[in-house]
Formats: structure tokens, sequence, C-alpha cells
């Protein structure tokens, strides 16, 4: 990434943490080597360092679109303790228009998803019309990759069940699990690794709860 473009990338993100505080973390990816992709943090909500790779989320976004990756602004993340998160990356580019990194700001929103309802703008809409209808298009008219459609569904399902997963016990990630297992989520790669990362739980664990609401 060009020294100069860092620079600035650097003051805005200490301009963003002033303005949000501990709740908000900024940070900043060099795409010249994705395995170490991170190299600046402001704000420490992710518990990441730099060095840190570019997350799976952000990886798939390139490997789909190369230089042409869009900025994505107001989706939800999850953190391995179980924060949610509410997202939002700029991508950044040099003068011929070839990606160089990107901004991500991630704000932790784990107390307002209490208040969902009241909040609902604020935080994420979960509401049935925001759905995938089962053709990869929305009720909205936009069109969504299967990875889409199955974060969705988790989402729908641990939103209405009514507590953040960092207060649920082993019951009531059971109850999530055979909800999502009767939809049929988890017949979508990647699922049992998505559904990990929003109970905070490693995929042993998940395979464990799927044998046992299995049997």
């Amino acid at each position: 990434m060009d020294p100069k473009n860092l620079e600035l990338l650097q003051n805005l993100a200490k301009g963003i943490i002033s303005v949000f505080g501990d709740r908000c973390e900024v940070v900043i990816h060099d795409f010249g080597d994705l395995k170490r992709s991170l190299v600046y943090i402001e704000g420490n909500i992710t518990n990441r360092q730099p060095g840190c790779p570019l997350p799976d989320t952000l990886y798939r976004l390139l490997k789909e679109f190369g230089d042409d990756a869009p900025d994505k602004f107001g989706y939800k993340g999850t953190t391995k303790d179980g924060k949610i998160l509410k997202c939002s990356t700029t991508m950044v580019r040099d003068g011929d228009g070839k990606l160089e990194g990107c901004l991500c700001i991630n704000f932790n929103v784990t107390d307002f998803a209490f208040l969902a309802t009241a909040f609902n703008d604020f935080t994420f809409s979960n509401s049935k019309s925001d759905r995938d209808d089962g053709k990869g298009t929305n009720q909205n008219g936009t069109t969504s990759t299967f990875a889409e459609t199955m974060e969705s569904a988790i989402d729908f399902e641990v939103s209405e069940y009514g507590k953040i997963p960092a207060m649920m016990d082993k019951s009531d990630k059971l109850v999530i699990m055979q909800r999502l297992d009767k939809d049929g989520v988890f017949m979508i790669k990647g699922s049992v690794d998505y559904i990990a990362r929003v109970f905070g739980s490693s995929r042993y664990t998940i395979y464990n709860y799927l044998k046992q609401i299995r049997t």
C-alpha cells in the first residue's frame, strides 16, 4: 500500500475512534500479503494484532470480484467470543484502479441486541421480508449467494431466539441448532464454521451438537 494512503487511513482511523470510543474498532488491511494483511488497528474489539490474515468474508469478496470488489456497508459480523458487530468496509485503490487494501469499521452492538426491536435500524434488519426466498433472491429483489442465504438464516434464528450468543447455555444452542438442521441449513458448505463463530464455539463442539440433536 502506498505510504501516503496508509498514513491518511491511520489518521482517519484515529478520528473515527475518537468519536465512537471503545465500542468501535478500525482496521486497515494491505492486500499485498493476504496471509498477513492486517497492518494497523485502532481500538480493540476483535482482539487481533498486526500480522493477522484477511477475514474470510473479505477474502471471498476478493476472490469473486478481484479489483472490482465493491465496498460493503452495514453487514453483520461476530467475534470468536460471541460479540455481535455492525461492520463496514471501504476498498482502497491506487491511481490505476487496482486494489491496495481496505479500511474496516467494526462497531460492537451486542448490548443493543437486547433492544433489537427499538434499535432495529441501528443494528440489523432480521425481518422475514429480508430473508431469502430459496431461489437466491431476497424479498427486496437483490440476489444473494448460497453463503449469504445460509448466514441470513442463521442470523435470523439466533436473533428470533431472544438471547445473544454470549448469554446462551448449551440447551439454548441445541434448540437453535435443531431448527437450523430442520431447515437444511447444515447442508450448505461453510454453515458449521459460521455457526461456530456465532456461538463462539469450535467446529468440534458444533458437530457434537449436531450428533446430539440427530440422535
